[in-house]
């Protein structure tokens, strides 16, 4: 989204005078002992819907604000892993009692939701049965956004008001449930409020959600921060989280926090920050505005590399790509360290070549699968293509049965990273006989009505991004093989390895951390054998903040900037 550069100055202008009004009236109003307010400068669209598990909620402004409004048995540290949230939980432990996995959840006995009334069993099996089914003849909710773990629940039991257990079907333990119950967009949802005592009804209110500017109701949040109606503004795209009195662990340590959407121009946000509007930013990074950040004076920007990881997709039906040989050639014939010093490696000197397409650098459990690939080695690209009957033509292109190793890469428009990627891959692989073009189309991502969209299967290469995770099985659907019917994974390069299914079955069933991890990466090594893909880099993360700030710290995952906000303050 592009923003007219005087609309943020504009937003500025209200930001500044709606602190002025909160500091006449001597903080938030809200009961909290917090001292002064912070303004966050949200770089995508403001939102429409405050409830995360409906597809009106779900986007990456919500992960945002809600990271900390609403909190659940884990949380998302920046080494992307789960770690308990002693506020919400004593314990939360899985084991396997007579071949079935039992999930036992241990509820802090102080933890109340923001009306006072007690944090129960009752609400853990409720965000359960909610999320059970799509299917409204079994009492299901279409409108959710997915049921995966949660349909794999056989049965829940409260062992007391602040005890919990799952039992799962026998033969189907959900490896990633922490992801289940971690706050935030895995909302845990209070009964009280969101039960409307009858199935139908309680489908409709899910299906409406939280329109934004009625805020979260009073009694459904849990966290150290409220998002109430009455600090909205949906006009002026700005929100305030004010402290919750009602919170049982640490108060923020602010009055207010702002939230205000300023679009995404490099422009725009140097100079929201510049002008003090904003405090901090964290924007998509492009090298003109990481330069033009370290030219500020009084502002911290650091660059971190999250979850986001850049990849190649063939699509194996294509007639020369079906050949292995053609895919490992151009692997082969890429050079992926100086591939990353040309991109990413210009944000910051900790950037690496990606070798493994299920496990990210940064995530404990990471191991280089693709060492083999990593070094550019011309001559063996050349020769696994004249061992098909490649015949190298006069333009210094190889055929295969008189067609031509010249390719598109389709990708996104506008996206000068991108550009580079393929310009430089293009160039490194021109030298193996092999010729690639970008192709940026904006129906990259579009329906199979669209030719040459992902869905549609139509391209040749695709250059685009996975979103990494804590929950590692959250990216099986990439590498699963499509059914007959069109279901089955998100598999665009139409390749299948059945050593590659069993493992990801393992890791979906995974009981333990370990375990997950040694499936995935079985998985991935054999995924280098095949090569329907290549994984390139983790893509950087941009935050900036003004000096006078406290307690930041970037966390890079789907968790967001603000993961730890009830800990900022002012210096």
């Amino acid at each position: 989204m592009r923003v007219h550069r005087g609309k943020a100055l504009a937003v500025g202008v209200a930001i500044l005078a709606l602190g002025a009004a909160a500091c006449s009236s001597g903080g938030s109003g809200s009961g909290g002992s917090g001292k002064g307010q912070l303004i966050w400068g949200e770089p995508t669209a403001f939102p429409g819907n405050l409830f995360p598990i409906i597809a009106a909620g779900n986007s990456t402004a919500i992960g945002n604000l809600d990271v900390r409004v609403n909190v659940g048995a884990f949380r998302v540290t920046p080494n992307i892993a789960y770690q308990p949230d002693p506020d919400q939980v004593t314990s939360a432990t899985s084991s396997l009692v007579n071949g079935q996995q039992v999930v036992d959840i241990k509820i802090n006995p102080k933890a109340v939701w923001d009306d006072g009334k007690p944090i129960t069993a009752a609400d853990y099996q409720f965000t359960a049965s909610a999320q059970k089914s799509q299917d409204p003849a079994k009492g299901g909710c279409p409108d959710i956004l997915g049921t995966v773990g949660f349909d794999q629940i056989e049965k829940s039991q409260a062992v007391s008001d602040k005890e919990v257990k799952f039992t799962f079907i026998k033969g189907k333990p959900f490896a990633d449930w922490k992801g289940l119950f971690s706050g935030g967009t895995a909302l845990i949802l209070s009964k009280h409020i969101i039960d409307q005592g009858d199935p139908v009804k309680t489908c409709a209110y899910l299906k409406k959600g939280w329109p934004v500017a009625g805020g979260v109701p009073v009694g459904a949040s849990n966290g150290p921060w409220l998002l109430q109606a009455k600090n909205i503004d949906v006009a002026k795209k700005i929100v305030t989280l004010v402290p919750n009195p009602k919170y049982w662990g640490a108060k923020p340590k602010l009055a207010r926090l702002v939230y205000a959407s300023i679009g995404s121009t490099s422009d725009t946000n140097v100079k929201a920050l510049k002008n003090q509007e904003v405090n901090i930013i964290y924007p998509q990074p492009q090298l003109d505005l990481v330069a033009n950040l370290k030219q500020l004076s009084g502002v911290t920007t650091s660059v971190s590399f999250g979850v986001q990881f850049e990849h190649l997709d063939f699509n194996t039906k294509d007639p020369l790509l079906a050949h292995p040989e053609v895919r490992k050639a151009i692997a082969l014939a890429m050079d992926r360290k100086a591939l990353v010093d040309a991109t990413v490696g210009k944000f910051s000197d900790k950037a690496q070549v990606l070798n493994n397409r299920l496990v990210l650098n940064t995530q404990t459990g990471y191991v280089d699968n693709g060492a083999g690939y990593t070094t550019q080695n011309i001559a063996k690209a050349k020769s696994l293509i004249e061992s098909i009957g490649g015949k190298m033509g006069p333009d210094g292109i190889y055929t295969i049965g008189g067609k031509p190793l010249t390719f598109k890469v389709i990708t996104t428009q506008q996206n000068p990273l991108r550009d580079q990627t393929i310009a430089t891959i293009a160039a490194q692989v021109k030298q193996a006989g092999i010729k690639l073009t970008e192709f940026a189309d904006p129906d990259i991502f579009e329906d199979k009505s669209h030719p040459n969209s992902l869905e549609a299967e139509g391209f040749q290469i695709a250059l685009f991004a996975w979103v990494g995770s804590p929950s590692l099985s959250s990216n099986n659907s990439i590498y699963l093989p499509h059914t007959p019917t069109g279901g089955g994974g998100q598999n665009y390069t139409q390749g299948a390895d059945p050593i590659v299914n069993d493992q990801l079955n393992k890791l979906a069933t995974a009981l333990t951390t370990q375990a997950e991890i040694d499936a995935a990466n079985a998985a991935d090594k054999q995924l280098w054998q095949d090569m329907f893909t290549i994984p390139l880099y983790q893509k950087p993360t941009l935050l900036s903040y003004t000096n006078n700030v406290s307690g930041l710290a970037d966390n890079p995952t789907l968790a967001g900037p603000l993961w730890n906000s009830d800990g900022f303050s002012l210096k």
